[in-house]
């Protein structure tokens, strides 16, 4: 990615992108990883260095677009990319990281873990490996650790099944906009009585 368009990127994070991944939850994600001394790892967003700073012996990278080493400028092959991407980025982000391995770790908060995301990952090829729901209490949702890796079959898919009224087996406003969630919108609805001018 050319220095233009990183700028852009730089320009585009805000103070909602900067959550500082716990110590605890940095751990338990390089634990899910099963990092050997023969791999090549990046940590694409230091930070306060986290994440590189409790990797186990490996041949260890970073990139901080902060100090000078913009994460999308990267060119090398990794056995393993692992962190805490900035939030407004996760698209551009997914794309470079898929580029650069066939396995990474990151955490995803519950908003971003949408089907659309899932499914450009798993399109890629990429299966997920490992899940985990987590609760950081002062974060503003639940998070996901997610362990993706290529060629591997994915433990969920993301293809969500929708699941219409059972009574009629249409999309019948069941439980929207103010109607009973526990009734047929179309064969159980209630008639609702009419009012009359009062005499």
């Amino acid at each position: 990615m050319s220095n233009s368009i990183g700028n852009k990127i730089k320009n585009k994070i805000t103070k909602n992108d900067i959550y500082y991944t716990p110590l605890p939850v940095a751990k338990r994600m390089i634990e899910m990883c099963n990092i050997t001394p023969e791999m090549k790892v990046l940590d694409p967003c230091l930070g306060k260095g986290v994440f590189y700073d409790n990797l186990p012996e490996c041949n260890k990278n970073w990139c901080e677009i902060e100090k000078g080493k913009d994460f999308f400028n990267e060119t090398e092959k990794y056995d393993l990319i692992i962190g805490n991407p900035p939030y407004s980025l996760w698209n551009d982000w997914l794309d470079k990281t898929m580029q650069l391995t066939d396995k990474f770790c990151y955490i995803m908060g519950s908003l971003n873990m949408t089907p659309q995301r899932l499914g450009r990952i798993i399109n890629s090829g990429f299966g997920i490996t490992q899940i985990e729901l987590i609760k950081i209490d002062w974060w503003f949702s639940a998070s996901y650790l997610v362990v993706f890796e290529k060629n591997k079959p994915s433990i969920m898919t993301a293809n969500p099944l929708v699941y219409f009224c059972d009574i009629c087996k249409t999309r019948c406003q069941r439980g929207k906009n103010g109607n009973d969630v526990n009734t047929c919108y179309f064969v159980e609805k209630p008639v609702k009585e009419k009012k009359g001018k009062k005499k």
